[in-house]
Parts: structure tokens; sequence; C-alpha cells
């Protein structure tokens, strides 16, 4: 549907309006209103209350010359965004190049052809049209965003019921945009000495991520359920299990014609501080523990979590631990060692984060956390975030 596109006309001379005006009659177009100003200061005052397309601006004009008309207009961020095309008999290519360079888009010398200017006008007020359409895609794009990322922090575990249960702890969960593909979820169960810890990476990160841990949530939800109303023992390796097949269904993943595909990596903790039981299964996700001064690790499963190529019946692996003394323990997703940085570009790796929990576990954990943090700051320099980071340090 066709719009009303308002074109402001700025000349200190009236017969040059006047000209511009009956080239625009001869080939009327009902669409275009013009407005008129004879001098900068007016057409400044003007779009301050008027929303203007497009401006026709002279060059040689007293008091205020079209160039400073120019730069205030730019200046303003109500205003940098009116397109404006330049009409003046100035042809050297020193007054054409500082035209362009204040942030005219186009330019036409006197005397000036009717066609050729008409087709001008044309042209810069559809780019200006699907501008604003671009503008109003994208606010309501962001829009959309935010009340996704406002929902995937509703999704994730308020800070006191970690602080209830550990003796101490820490997460850092950094999203690459606004929204992301990574999630941590953790749950008390059937009294407050036990509860189940999941670090989850999804597939991609942004919205298509975001999407994925929202299904993540729906389906943990169902798994909560059924354990809180059973007496079995939790088995991290069923839950990743009962993950992988269902996220399959849902994605429809047995039907290969399909290009979309989805899933993740992530672990799954089970922490029972009455039985002193810790119980892990991951997917591509290892658990990193220390118990004495010994760094530990136990690595997951090499296989993934509902995705095309996911064997629907994998037996993912249950590891138990009894322990009798503290433990320090990290889960984490694959975001922080593999972000690039460093003299050569390099990803920061497994090794160097192992060395940082190796060296500082003694630390509290809000303290390891500012070193975490500041580690991967300085490590990644000027290079761009790669992933989403999760991380996630306790002690029990």
């Amino acid at each position: 549907m066709n719009e009303i596109q308002n074109i402001l006309i700025v000349d200190d001379e009236k017969s040059n309006i006047d000209i511009l005006l009956n080239f625009f009659s001869i080939n009327p177009n009902p669409y275009y209103k013009f407005i008129v100003a004879l001098s900068g200061e007016k057409a400044l005052q003007i779009v301050e209350t008027r929303e203007v397309d497009l401006i026709l601006l002279d060059i040689v004009m007293p008091h205020m010359d079209g160039y400073e008309v120019c730069r205030r207009l730019k200046a303003n961020p109500q205003t940098q965004h009116i397109p404006i095309l330049f009409i003046t008999s100035s042809t050297d290519e020193a007054s054409i190049l500082k035209a362009y360079e204040l942030g005219a888009v186009d330019y036409v010398t006197k005397p000036f052809r009717a066609i050729e200017l008409m087709a001008r006008v044309k042209i810069n007020l559809e780019l200006q049209s699907s501008f604003r359409q671009l503008k109003f895609l994208y606010g309501n794009l962001q829009d959309s965003i935010a009340y996704a990322s406002h929902i995937q922090n509703a999704i994730i575990p308020q800070p006191h019921i970690l602080e209830s249960f550990f003796a101490q702890h820490f997460v850092m969960w950094q999203p690459k945009d606004t929204v992301g593909g990574d999630i941590y979820l953790f749950e008390e169960l059937r009294h407050s000495d036990e509860a189940l810890l999941m670090v989850i990476d999804c597939t991609g990160h942004g919205v298509p991520g975001a999407f994925v841990t929202m299904l993540v949530k729906a389906i943990e939800r169902e798994i909560i359920g059924k354990i809180i109303t059973s007496n079995e023992a939790v088995n991290p390796a069923h839950i990743l299990q009962h993950f992988n097949r269902i996220m399959k269904k849902l994605l429809k993943k047995e039907d290969y014609t399909t290009r979309s595909d989805s899933g993740f990596d992530g672990g799954i903790l089970y922490i029972n501080k009455k039985e002193k039981i810790l119980r892990f299964a991951g997917a591509n996700t290892p658990f990193v523990y220390l118990q004495e001064g010994h760094l530990k690790i136990i690595k997951g499963d090499r296989h993934s979590v509902g995705y095309r190529k996911s064997q629907g019946d994998y037996p993912f692996t249950n590891h138990t631990l009894e322990y009798s003394s503290k433990i320090c323990g990290y889960l984490a997703t694959d975001g922080y060692f593999d972000q690039t940085g460093g003299e050569y570009g390099f990803m920061l790796g497994r090794k160097n984060f192992l060395k940082l929990i190796k060296e500082h576990y003694t630390q509290n954990m809000n303290d390891q956390k500012k070193l975490f943090e500041e580690n991967l700051t300085n490590y990644q320099g000027t290079h761009n975030r790669k992933d989403d980071i999760t991380l996630i340090g306790f002690r029990i």
C-alpha cells in the first residue's frame, strides 16, 4: 500500500523552488507532498515537527549553507536517517566530495534535467521506504528476541536455590547473543539433600539455540516429575537416553528429508549429600572435580543427544563416585575452552582451563569466578566471542 512521502525543498531563492515544483507538476505523483524552506534555519525547524522522507538541499545559502544544514541533520539521531540530495551549481570535485563526506546520498548539479532529477528522487524515496520497513521489522525482531531473553532467563534457576544446596558455588552463564543455546538446570528432588544439575549446550546460539533450550526445559520438567513421584535410584544415563529418544521423536529426526538438525551435548550430575554420592553421565561433556588436592576427570560418552545421527537407543554410561571428604566440582560447556584469542588466535583449550582449576580451586568460589572471567576476557582480546559460555563450580 502506497503512503504519502514528504519531500522538503530547501533553497533561499524562491524562483529555484518554483522551478522544482513545476518539474514535479508536469509529471505529478499523488503520493509526493512538498514542503518548502527558504533558509537552513527554517529547514531545521521543520524536521523537528514534521516527518520528512527526503531533502532537496541547496548548498549556497546565506547565514547557514547547505553543508552546515547537512552536518546538523546527520549529527542529530532523530534526523540522521533522512536522505539528503544536494542541488547546486557547484561542480568542482572538492564540493562534491565534501557533500558525500557529510552524508549526502546524491548530488545533482544545475542546470539539471527534470527527468534525471525525478528519477533520483524516486530511487532515493524507494530506498528510504525500504529502510523504514527494515527498521520496523528489525524493531519487531528485537522486541521478540528481548521477550525470548526474558523467557530464557525465567527458566534459569534462581541464585538462592543453588545457594541453599551448595556450601559454595558460582555460575558463569554468558550467551553469545541476547539469547543463547546454553542452559543450565538445577532441581532439588525428593529431599533437600538430593538434587540434579544439568549443563546443556544446544545446537547453535542466538534465537535457534534458545528455542532448543526451551524444548530441553519442557522435557526436563517431565523427567523431574517422574523422579519425584518414584522411589527409584536416579540414573543420569537413563535421563540422557530419554532426552535422546524424545528429541528425535519431537523433531522428527527419523524423517531424513528434513534439513533441520538439532540436539545437544551436555552433562547431568546427580548429587545426594545424605548418602554422599555423585552420579554423572555426559554427552561429549566431562565432569571435573578435585578431592584432597587431586584433580580428576570423568569423561562423558562421545555421543550427542537428539541429532539425526544420534542412535536412539545409545547406552550412555553412568559414573558413580562415593565421597567421604569435600569435593570441588566443575561442569562446563565447550564455549569457554573453544574461545579464540592470544597472540596467534589459538583456542584457549582444555589444558589451560584445567590448569586454572588446579591453581585456584582452594580460593573462594566467587573469587574463582572473577579469575575465570578475567582469564577469558584477557585471552579473547579483540577476537569476537565464538560461542555461548556456561561454567558452574561448586563445593559440597
